[in-house]
């Protein structure tokens, strides 16, 4: 009798399952292994994802986190790899089709996510993700014409017929312009698409005033240096938004804690070294410590 069976015969089959399998075992414990620093030094390329309509920090691959990215890459001899992305309806989509899980469109996780907000709450919801490294501090900032505005130490003059104030649409200035104390000025809000658009329309007469962040609002100032003198940039004095604004940083998968030490390291030599604050310089922005 033929002690060889074909096979298509179960007991080939059977076998060639339990090696397919033990295989697929190795290959996915040597994918584990390299799942950390050793798999990007291994591709020699840092992924990093950034957001889309967020200038000056990213747009289309562009901006002050791209640079920040670029540098960081350098200093690890890595090559850089960007990837923007729009933002999702929830700050826990981001995390998870960018860093956690990745996305059946976008692909497998990126190594890392710039501008990521450093906060207790959201590191603990987030607990499949590492927050680290953060490197400057977010904050909502009122840019006005001195001409029309002289001072501003509330926003009272802002609900005062004619005085019109511009956000981007459905963004926290917005939102708190629409409803605080009372839609006192909700008359007077326009939004805009994007904050620049919102400053455009100011440097040309239809505003008094716009509201953002303080990095939007002095990069688009800065597009307009013949006229910058004009403006003035400053903090909210309003309760109904952050007192010291946010910290922002990067994330990372929590199981790349020697991928983050290692930028950690970097991020740090080129605040010693000025760097960081040069590349915030050329896109007019002040850089501000977290």
């Amino acid at each position: 009798m033929n002690v060889f069976r074909s096979k298509n015969t179960p007991c080939f089959t059977k076998w060639l399952g339990v090696v397919t399998l033990g295989f697929s075992i190795q290959l996915g414990a040597v994918a584990q292994e390299l799942s950390d620093w050793a798999k990007v030094q291994a591709s020699g390329v840092l992924t990093v994802a950034v957001y889309n309509y967020l200038a000056p920090y990213s747009h289309e691959g562009k901006g002050i986190d791209v640079d920040i990215a670029k540098a960081l890459a350098n200093k690890l001899g890595l090559g850089l790899r960007v990837r923007p992305f729009n933002e999702d309806e929830e700050f826990s989509d981001d995390i998870r089709n960018m860093v956690t899980r990745g996305h059946y469109l976008a692909g497998a996780p990126a190594d890392i996510l710039m501008h990521a907000p450093v906060d207790a709450y959201i590191m603990q919801k987030e607990d499949q993700a590492l927050f680290f490294s953060p490197y400057t501090r977010d904050d909502i900032f009122v840019a006005r014409n001195i001409k029309k505005l002289p001072t501003l130490d509330s926003l009272k003059p802002l609900s005062e017929p004619g005085n019109k104030v511009g956000a981007e649409a459905a963004a926290l200035p917005s939102i708190m312009l629409a409803g605080a104390d009372g839609a006192a000025y909700a008359d007077n809000l326009v939004n805009f698409k994007t904050p620049k658009e919102a400053v455009d329309a100011m440097v040309n007469g239809e505003l008094v005033a716009v509201m953002a962040t303080r990095a939007e609002l002095e990069w688009a100032l800065h597009q307009h240096p013949d006229k910058k003198a004009d403006y003035f940039v400053s903090k909210v004095p309003h309760n109904a938004l952050p007192a010291k604004g946010w910290v922002v940083g990067m994330a990372t998968k929590k199981s790349n804690k020697e991928l983050a030490e290692k930028l950690t390291v970097a991020m740090n030599q080129l605040k010693e070294t000025g760097e960081l604050e040069k590349i915030f310089a050329s896109y007019g922005v002040r850089y501000i410590k977290p």
